[in-house]
């Protein structure tokens, strides 16, 4: 269980940038690849990239982030771009498409709703390494809107600390074989 516990606490420190930290400058798509590696890339378990160019092509034809213009991507599409990276563990392409539609209206733009997101992610994932605390999840009279954020942010923690659970136990059983 030390390993589980280094990385619980490594985790804990886990920080999104806000949109405000995001680059200004436009991007090429394999800059924006390389950006969404480096700020999900630190918690990111899987052997497979985080994020590929067809992904993102895929992303933009159904509608889930905005064309990029004359090629290029901003923050806002960086914005976009990670929240679904964490949304799409947890939830269908179309819920993705809902929530964050009912997300932007809610906080009133892109740039509120994603850091909302960033603030309830960090959260949830430093509520691994408390768990035993029995911290309430949310507070009274809050909209179902800001729950639902709360619930699938808690949601990827979640399937996040069982992946790794399961991937320590794997090498622990190949280790005693």
């Amino acid at each position: 269980m030390d390993e589980l516990q280094e990385w619980l606490d490594k985790i804990e420190d886990y920080h999104l940038p806000r949109f405000e930290d995001l680059p200004e400058l436009e991007l090429y798509r394999d800059q924006l690849l390389t950006l969404v590696d480096k700020y999900i890339g630190p918690i990111w378990l899987e052997d497979s990239p985080v994020v590929t160019t067809s992904m993102v092509n895929n992303y933009v034809k159904n509608g889930l982030m905005p064309h990029p213009e004359k090629k290029r991507y901003n923050r806002e599409h960086l914005a976009y771009l990670i929240a679904i990276t964490f949304l799409k563990q947890v939830v269908s392409i179309n819920e993705i498409q809902e929530g964050l539609d009912v997300q932007t209206k809610l906080n009133g733009g892109i740039a509120k709703a994603y850091d909302f997101f960033c603030d309830k992610q960090e959260i949830a994932l430093k509520m691994l390494n408390h768990r035993e605390e029995g911290q309430v999840l949310s507070e009274k009279n809050q909209s179902a809107a800001y729950l639902l954020v709360e619930m699938v942010t808690i949601a990827f923690a979640t399937k996040l600390i069982t992946k790794k659970i399961l991937m320590i136990e794997t090498n622990n059983s190949d280790e005693k074989s």
